[in-house]
């Protein structure tokens, strides 16, 4: 049996042969025994020696970008983390909201030793100082004048206290004694026409008259007019204690309208419980709680086109109708301010005296002549 192998391919696989010494059988034995190595024992290199791609150099080159890449890539430990970090760090600019929660964050033990005991930014969002004396500058330019203003006024108000000849004026007697509430809806879809015509019809009504009017009404937005007084009267109840009287409030009606004239707008009854009281525009009404709500001003208020639509005519003409919204305005009122109006009515009246339609002077000037 004879092996025919290419010398070539002995020299390159035989180490030994690189030197001048000449070639013998022992110097050829280690590349013989590569040649005849079973497939699974590892070898030093495989049996073609030449390099697969030395016909295609420089065809699959790589860019030093991607070589450096697959160095830290096989890297240690370390050297992966940094690289990861810096492939998932932001590279755009920080977020509006930064700096929110960046407060609103805790603390740590290494942004600071006493964590969430730190003092808080003396900066706020935008950069205006939140110091006390900077605080106190702003709000308080000029301490000495605000002392002296509060000096005066605490001894006005101790002066006109004490003096008997000094008199409260009504719009503080008013608006301490008196309760009201303005109430105002949302914008409804509908136009002021319509809708002024429900403020009107319970103009002067009581707040159960009302809600009665509204429920058997037959217009569209009755309905909206009445949950809105619905909304009015809970809060009136709740937030100024409107509506809540009793006997106290019943005697002091009695008192006031004993007070007044008998012949007048203020009428006492019989039982002394109710009090009989003429409105300005000339009814008679009878109350027995004072403190009952009534409905002393309603409007309306136009808002902006809420959309529009097209409105085909003949001829190939074409309008925009336009769709309006409107909210409707509710003051109420305790029954104790019409007792107070018509008392004042008839104070007036009795101040004023009896009505002359022509004044009471000598005629002058006269001659036997026209003086035209």
């Amino acid at each position: 049996m004879s092996l025919n192998v290419p010398s070539r391919r002995l020299l390159r696989g035989a180490p030994a042969l690189a030197t001048a010494t000449p070639t013998t059988t022992a110097s050829l034995l280690p590349a013989l025994q590569a040649l005849t190595l079973s497939p699974n024992t590892p070898s030093t290199r495989p049996i073609h020696t030449t390099p697969s791609n030395q016909w295609f150099w420089n065809r699959n080159k790589k860019t030093d970008g991607q070589a450096s890449l697959d160095q830290q890539l096989a890297g240690n430990q370390e050297t992966r983390k940094s690289l990861v970090k810096s492939l998932t760090s932001r590279i755009e600019g920080p977020a509006i909201f930064e700096d929110e929660v960046r407060k609103t964050a805790p603390r740590t033990d290494q942004e600071g030793k006493h964590g969430s005991q730190q003092p808080a930014d003396p900066r706020s969002l935008r950069g205006v100082s939140m110091a006390r004396a900077h605080l106190a500058r702003a709000a308080d330019p000029d301490p000495r004048s605000r002392v002296r203003w509060e000096r005066k006024m605490v001894m006005r108000q101790v002066q006109r206290g004490t003096n008997p000849f000094s008199r409260e004026p009504q719009a503080a007697v008013i608006a301490r004694t008196e309760r009201q509430l303005t109430s105002v809806s949302p914008f409804l879809p509908t136009s002021t026409k319509k809708l002024v015509m429900l403020a009107r019809q319970i103009q002067g009504k009581t707040v159960s008259e009302a809600l009665v009017q509204m429920r058997f009404s037959k217009k569209k937005m009755a309905q909206e007019v009445r949950y809105q007084l619905e909304i009015a009267r809970d809060t009136a109840i709740v937030a100024r204690g409107m509506g809540m009287g009793g006997a106290s409030a019943a005697a002091a009606a009695k008192a006031k309208a004993e007070a007044g004239a008998d012949g007048g707008e203020v009428r006492a009854s019989s039982d002394g419980k109710t009090v009989e009281i003429q409105t300005k525009d000339g009814k008679w009404i009878k109350i027995d709680d004072p403190t009952r709500m009534y409905v002393a001003e309603a409007w309306v208020n136009r808002g902006k086109w809420r959309g529009k639509r097209p409105d085909y005519r003949a001829r190939g003409r074409l309008n925009m109708k336009m769709k309006p919204k409107t909210s409707i305005s509710i003051v109420l009122k305790e029954e104790k301010t019409r007792i107070r109006q018509a008392a004042d009515r008839e104070a007036k009246k009795l101040r004023q005296g009896p009505w002359v339609h022509l004044p009471n002077r000598p005629v002058t000037a006269q001659r036997q002549w026209y003086s035209w």
